[in-house]
């Protein structure tokens, strides 16, 4: 999508999270339009930007300064874990609560004008068994501890003293290189470790990182997207079944026309409940899975598509994009 004239004028942009799946394409863009960009991580790493600077946000220590940086893009984060544990937010809220406010705190020490939060829609919870579409006016409750931390670390963002600060909360990011849950159940497809389960009416948002990359660039310069909770979800959202059907067309398989009984994926949740307990670690299959599998995470877009004028291809977009 085409920039806002007042975005060509080169400006100091800092990324943090900047080695990820997401922060090394948003780099790239910005460092291609023209743009100084500095790049914060905990590892020094080479990538499009002109300098780095090496640091853990998690660790109770000062961070670099921020001086001369005009804009940063705060993407650094702890990664959802799929076998997480209700409760346990270790890791999570050190890096994803405390981090953010340390990179808050920098930023207002040193003046910077606008601060752009990657959060998750995980921060307004998952529809679970409905199949209502939620936007940012629904008042749901984050279920896990990665989305709680997300939330409260939004709120941070959103009291901060920063001038201009929008928070966008994407759908699953899909792209080339993603390791991400696609790529996870394409892989348990190649392997015959997922079960096709039969079409049930869930469904799933989904949103391409070059998407994401657009809002943060739209939400940078739009007055009206100043401190504003944005989801960002491709217009297309997808059953589970269908997820299962597009990735064994993509990886060349032969399409599966049976399905496993629902009746056999709740017994064998319920195995895997009563084996987590003995066990103490969770199993393949439960039933936190088997509401991830029939549940939906279903997302309105538009918001995005009047405040920040995204518009969305992802339909036309290969899941895997292999080459």
């Amino acid at each position: 999508m085409p920039l806002n004239p007042m975005y060509r004028k080169k400006s100091i942009h800092l990324v943090t999270g900047a080695s990820g799946f997401i922060g090394r394409r948003l780099a790239a863009r910005l460092a291609h339009d023209g743009h100084s960009v500095c790049a914060l991580g905990r590892r020094q790493i080479v990538g499009s930007w002109d300098t780095f600077m090496q640091a853990d946000i998690a660790k109770d220590e000062p961070l670099p300064s921020f001086s001369n940086i005009e804009t940063v893009y705060h993407l650094a984060s702890k990664a959802h874990a799929v076998s997480e544990k209700p409760g346990d937010e270790s890791g999570y809220y050190e890096v994803i609560v405390e981090g953010t406010k340390r990179v808050i705190e920098s930023a207002e020490r040193a003046g910077v004008a606008r601060f752009i939060y990657i959060s998750s829609v995980k921060a307004a919870g998952e529809g679970g068994f409905s199949r209502e579409m939620l936007s940012e006016d629904d008042q749901t409750s984050p279920e896990s501890p990665y989305g709680k931390c997300k939330r409260e670390a939004e709120d941070i963002v959103l009291n901060s003293k920063i001038p201009h600060v929008v928070v966008l909360r994407p759908a699953m990011v899909y792209g080339f290189e993603h390791k991400g849950n696609l790529a996870r159940m394409a892989d348990a497809i190649l392997k015959n470790r997922f079960p096709p389960i039969k079409e049930n009416g869930n469904r799933r948002s989904i949103v391409h990182v070059e998407d994401l990359i657009d809002a943060c660039l739209a939400a940078t310069h739009c007055p009206n997207a100043n401190r504003e909770i944005i989801i960002v979800a491709g217009s297309q959202a997808y059953s589970t079944r269908e997820l299962y059907d597009c990735l064994r067309a993509e990886l060349n398989l032969k399409p599966v026309t049976w399905y496993l009984p629902n009746l056999a994926l709740y017994a064998a949740a319920m195995l895997g409940d009563l084996a987590g307990k003995l066990l103490r670690k969770r199993m393949p299959l439960d039933s936190d899975t088997l509401l991830k599998l029939m549940g939906s995470a279903y997302y309105d877009n538009t918001k995005s598509r009047k405040i920040l004028n995204l518009t969305y291809d992802n339909a036309k977009r290969p899941f895997l994009e292999l080459e």
